[in-house]
């Protein structure tokens, strides 16, 4: 609960590519709040820092259902370094301890560094989502 501000800090520094993959029309930023007015039973939220910056996000959500769905963002400047796989093993490795089947996401289809991501990290592209995002699969 303390980390509302770092949170807020985080979303508002996003800009380009990372607002228009992941905060389109402030839509992740509002899930996020909806830790702190205690609206999101069932999304779990992680976050990296660094000196009292946040640097990473990453999050499960419907975790009251069989395969969750993760959302991840990396703040500019540790793109490319590995902290992505991390947030993403950390979101697994969670998603396992808790029983799940496996873990559900869309990304933009721009988004070409997610896209190698995701499938270099064993998932698995199974189609387009309704939303017009490209669907993967990580199956347990």
């Amino acid at each position: 609960m303390d980390d509302k501000e770092l949170v807020t800090e985080f979303f508002n520094q996003m800009v380009g590519e990372s607002k228009a993959f992941f905060n389109r029309s402030n839509g992740n930023f509002i899930n996020a709040m909806r830790f702190f007015n205690g609206e999101a039973p069932n999304t779990h939220y992680f976050l990296a820092e660094d000196g009292g910056v946040m640097i990473g996000y990453v999050f499960l959500w419907d975790m009251h259902k069989s395969v969750p769905w993760l959302g991840i963002a990396v703040r500019e400047g540790y793109k490319g370094i590995g902290l992505g796989k991390k947030l993403m093993l950390h979101a697994e490795n969670h998603a396992r301890g808790n029983n799940k089947g496996g873990i559900l996401l869309t990304t933009h289809v721009a988004n070409l560094r997610g896209q190698s991501l995701y499938s270099g990290s064993g998932y698995e592209r199974i189609g387009m989502h309704t939303s017009g995002e490209v669907l993967y699969l990580l199956r347990f």
